[in-house]
């Protein structure tokens, strides 16, 4: 077979066989090393040292096996779970990158087909085009009149200007085609390409996320608090006298205890979990981290055509407008002599369709040469020789681009009339010239008018995320008019912006104030994508940006989140966090909307494991040295093992995506967590006195006998105080499980909420929690697995149910104070939306003069104040952004949030009512002073007078 025609399927094979496959895999690492390091992990090492010093420290005289083989099967467990989890999650990714895969136009048994990019083997002959990264090492093949081909070589040699490449010139693998179409032969594939060679050089670690260092800074703050407390604790027993062993194994356990050693396991699945949610919606995660960044995005930069539209052009012959001397038929046979006809693109296919079965008319046209359309000249050109012999160029393009190549003013300024006509009947224009020297001048043969119309879901869906607190701002090349009319059609603000003027001024807060405030950019070339991402962020948005082309290729990458349209270049791919397989809007929204449930059961997790971690931790350190209370160690071993096995369900458990962007709000999360440990905590050191027999006595005063021996001692009354601590302890740590899932009452299942959870995560609660009751109520006496210090005795039903009412009693303490803080931090961030809004800073006295109730405000801003403080010392800046909030009416209604409907229809009238009649009687009073800057918001004319702003 010739060259010409490519290599045959046989040929290919065999070259395979020899060569490889055209891909530079990453070297794997085997899977026993990654099992053997998770082994040598701090943690995994903290838990092998307990269990070793477990078994090998005597406990006055007793060896500790039963906390050996529990520590040794929890630490099993973690590592296990999380390889298999690790596992998983990059089996999902693999099957991202396999749905996302490059492909391109390879010739084979003399067809022009589709393959996989890993397919190429030396030989293949390749079609190059705009928007194409240059699969492989290539020679390019035509004649030497053909139009070379630009490159951006950036990636490879550094070098930020573009290179051209003509025929017999060799272009590099990884190289972005940005301008041109031309043919190339494979001399290179693999590792032995340019490309290659050169990665095999790099083993550059991939650079953490924001969600990974957010995670390592809980653990490292969570780990650095865990030992100074068992750092105390060690030195207060070991100054008490106690045994060595005793110690040294207690101070391990506790801090084993503490520290989020599943952390991993859960958000490993989690993510992976999301990233197959995502697929099966049409969008393709190609970076993890980025289904957190999705969830807080506050912006969508979307494309027009496409996206918005069908991209679905229809053309009337009616509404050709032919100049001069030309007729419609000879301004659509100009079209389509500038038009691929093997092409895939709207337009072309729009003005092939519209000749209406011509082909044979056409066919007496031979195209010489054919300069395919880009989106910097934003035009196509072919030459074209014509039935008689003679030779002349044809174009068609951006109206606004022929009428600046036409000499004839008359017929320029017709073009532009023509467009806004056209334009604000919502009609995009196409503009057709013709140059018979050689393009030195041109004329114009006609213009015709295309209708893209909007997709019948976008409307609604533009809506849906405008209720979900996400901004949709169109981006649009076509004129302001035309963007205008699509904006009206699909119930979007007629705020428009043209792309010249962003380049017009530099980024400071003026621009950014404009690009925020606007619906839309119309004339808008590439380069002005990426302007529009930085004025947003500059803002202090989390943007989000489409894109299909090769030079929205840069916006995408700067952009928080950055997706690649159905259909994009394999660069527009490469640049970006997300894929989408499916054309519209609704793919996106309906990604957000997912993201945001998998924020939300990473968010309970980290709740719950700081709420879960403090709570044992302040327990121990309040009990041992206030009371000098002793546990045997396998009994918080067993605790801590539990605790493990039973919150890897919320990684499956039932969630509500928020109606809000969420971004990281760390000071509100710690704050949650330490308002419901601060409870358990309570209730916890009360219980300690409360039941044991030698101090208050409380469990027999409730006429509940603890010990059925007639001499009954410490000895023996101390291990069934140690069954009703474990009881309890136990059951607080798996009903924060259901506690922390929800951010109102842990029974309010509604939209707002949380949904009823999941059968996967209940189960294992149940089964804790019965198995933790019946080990409190049957524990033999005489079984000291451990023995030394410390035993367990059962105490039967009736102390085991009083125990179970003493728990629900605090639970439902914890929940008021969980659903308290979150509505605290809910009217915090309502008042500072409302004065964002007017440009101000939330003003001390706003809370005391505008509605009466304001004290939970003041008790916010300091927990907010001092929770910063201490998230900040151990965490460092753990919240970026902040959470978009709808801007409240009027204050009245700040003191609603977080109510049911009707109680806050009510608490609204009421506080109308108070605050008109508190006015009406201040109204004869002279105004106050106020300092500089003051507010006032909704409040009545005399506050509206004495203020600087409204």
């Amino acid at each position: 077979m010739q060259p010409a025609d490519g290599l045959t399927s046989a040929e290919a094979a065999e070259l395979q066989q020899k060569y490889g496959k055209n891909e530079v895999a990453s070297k794997q690492q085997p899977a026993w090393q990654k099992i053997a390091w998770r082994y040598l992990d701090w943690v995994s090492l903290v838990i092998l040292t307990a269990a070793i010093v477990s078994a090998t420290v005597p406990n006055e005289g007793e060896r500790g096996w039963t906390s050996f083989v529990l520590l040794i099967l929890e630490l099993n467990l973690i590592v296990w779970v999380g390889y298999y989890s690790d596992r998983n999650a990059g089996n999902a990714v693999k099957e991202l990158e396999t749905l996302s895969a490059p492909s391109t136009t390879v010739k084979r048994d003399g067809q022009w087909q589709t393959l996989a990019v890993k397919e190429l083997v030396p030989g293949d002959l390749i079609q190059l085009k705009g928007g194409d990264i240059v699969p492989a090492d290539a020679k390019l093949a035509g004649n030497s009149d053909h139009e070379p081909l630009t490159l951006d070589e950036s990636s490879l040699t550094g070098e930020s200007l573009p290179v051209k490449r003509r025929p017999g010139q060799q272009v590099l693998a990884g190289a972005v085609v940005t301008q041109g179409e031309l043919e190339g032969v494979v001399t290179a594939t693999g590792r032995d390409s340019f490309f290659g060679k050169t990665m095999a050089l790099l083993a550059t670690p991939e650079e953490p996320g924001h969600l990974k260092k957010v995670l390592n800074r809980v653990s490292v703050a969570m780990a650095i608090v865990a030992l100074v407390f068992v750092l105390i604790i060690l030195l207060v027993l070991l100054i008490r006298g106690a045994p060595i062993g005793y110690v040294v194994v207690t101070v391990f356990v506790i801090f084993v205890a503490v520290v989020p050693i599943g952390m991993p396991v859960v958000v490993g699945t989690v993510l992976a979990l999301g990233a197959r949610e995502l697929a099966s919606e049409k969008a393709i995660v190609s970076r993890l981290s980025a289904l957190e960044e999705l969830s807080g995005m506050e912006v969508l930069a979307s494309d027009k055509t496409g996206t918005l539209t069908l991209n679905k052009l229809t053309l009337d012959k009616q509404d050709i407008l032919a100049w001069g001397n030309a007729s419609k038929d000879e301004v659509l046979l100009m079209a389509s002599l500038s038009a691929r006809w093997s092409n895939n693109d709207a337009i072309d296919s729009a003005v092939v369709n519209a000749l209406g079965g011509n082909e044979q008319a056409i066919a007496q046209y031979t195209v010489d040469k054919f300069v395919p359309f880009n989106p910097v000249d934003k035009r196509t050109m072919a030459t074209v020789v014509f039935p008689d012999g003679s030779r002349a160029m044809t174009s068609k393009g951006a109206p606004q681009v022929i009428a600046d190549m036409l000499d004839d003013k008359a017929a320029s300024q017709a073009c532009m009339q023509y467009i806004d006509e056209r334009a604000s009947r919502g009609l995009r224009s196409l503009g057709v010239a013709r140059s018979v020297d050689n393009g030195v001048s041109w004329e114009l043969v006609g213009l015709i008018s295309l209708l893209d119309p909007p997709r019948e879901d976008t409307a609604e869906t533009i809506r849906r995320a405008q209720a979900m607190g996400v901004v949709v701002k169109m981006v649009t090349g076509d004129q302001k008019a035309i963007a205008i009319e699509t904006c009206r059609r699909l119930g979007m603000g007629v705020d428009i912006m043209e792309g010249k003027a962003l380049m017009e001024a530099e980024v400071d807060f003026n621009l950014a104030q404009m690009v925020d405030h606007v619906d839309g950019f119309a004339g808008v070339f590439p380069e002005h994508k990426h302007r529009i991402v930085e004025a947003l962020q500059a803002k202090g948005r989390l943007v989000g940006m489409t894109g299909d082309g090769v030079n929205d290729a840069p916006a995408l990458k700067k952009a928080n989140i950055g997706i690649a349209v159905a259909g994009a270049t394999a660069a527009a791919k490469g640049a970006a966090d997300i894929i989408l397989t499916q054309e519209g809007i609704s793919t996106i929204i309906t990604a957000i909307s997912r993201s945001r449930g998998i924020f939300r059961r990473l968010q309970t997790y980290i709740i719950y494991r700081v709420a879960s971690s403090m709570l044992i931790l302040s327990f121990f350190f309040v009990a041992i040295l206030a009371f000098d209370f002793e546990i045997p160690t396998w009994v918080l071993v067993l605790i801590s093992l539990c605790n493990d096995l039973s919150v890897m369900a919320i990684s499956f458990d039932k969630v509500y995506s928020a109606e809000k962007p969420d971004t990281w709000n760390m000071v509100r999360n710690m704050a949650v967590a330490l308002a419901i440990a601060g409870v358990g905590l309570c209730g916890m050191v009360l219980l300690v006195p409360l039941a044991d027999p030698t101090r208050w006595n409380a469990w027999t005063g409730f006429h509940t006998k603890i010990s059925e021996e007639p001499e009954s001692s410490t000895a023996s009354t101390s291990g069934q105080l140690v069954a009703i601590i474990f009881l309890a302890l136990s059951a607080l740590i798996q009903l924060n499980i259901i506690l922390t899932r929800n951010p109102g009452f842990w029974w309010e299942f509604k939209r707002s909420t949380a949904p009823r959870p999941s059968i996967i995560l209940v189960i294992p609660v149940v089964l804790f929690l019965l198995a933790s009751t019946f080990i409190a109520v049957y524990w033999p006496r005489n079984i000291k697995p451990d023995g030394g210090r410390g035993s367990m005795e059962g105490a039967g039903w009736a102390p085991v149910a009083l125990t179970w009412a003493y728990v629900i009693f605090w639970w439902a303490l914890a929940d008021v104070a969980k659903w308290a803080m979150q509505r605290l931090f809910d009217k915090q961030e309502a008042i500072k939306d409302v004065c964002k809004e007017n440009g101000t800073q939330t003003p001390t006295w706003v809370s005391a003069v505008d509605a009466p109730g304001r004290w939970g405000d003041h008790i916010s801003m300091r927990v907010e104040r001092f929770t910063k403080v201490v998230t900040k010392t151990f965490c460092g800046k753990c919240t970026t952004g902040r959470p978009m909030v709808r801007r409240p009416a009027s204050m009245a209604e700040i003191d609603t949030i977080g109510l049911e409907p009707s109680r806050a229809a009510n608490r609204r009238r009421t506080a109308t009512a108070e605050t008109e009649l508190e006015w009406g009687n201040r109204r004869s009073v002279q105004p106050v002073d106020r300092p500089s800057g003051s507010l006032a918001v909704d409040s009545a004319p005399i506050a509206r007078n004495s203020a600087d702003m409204v």
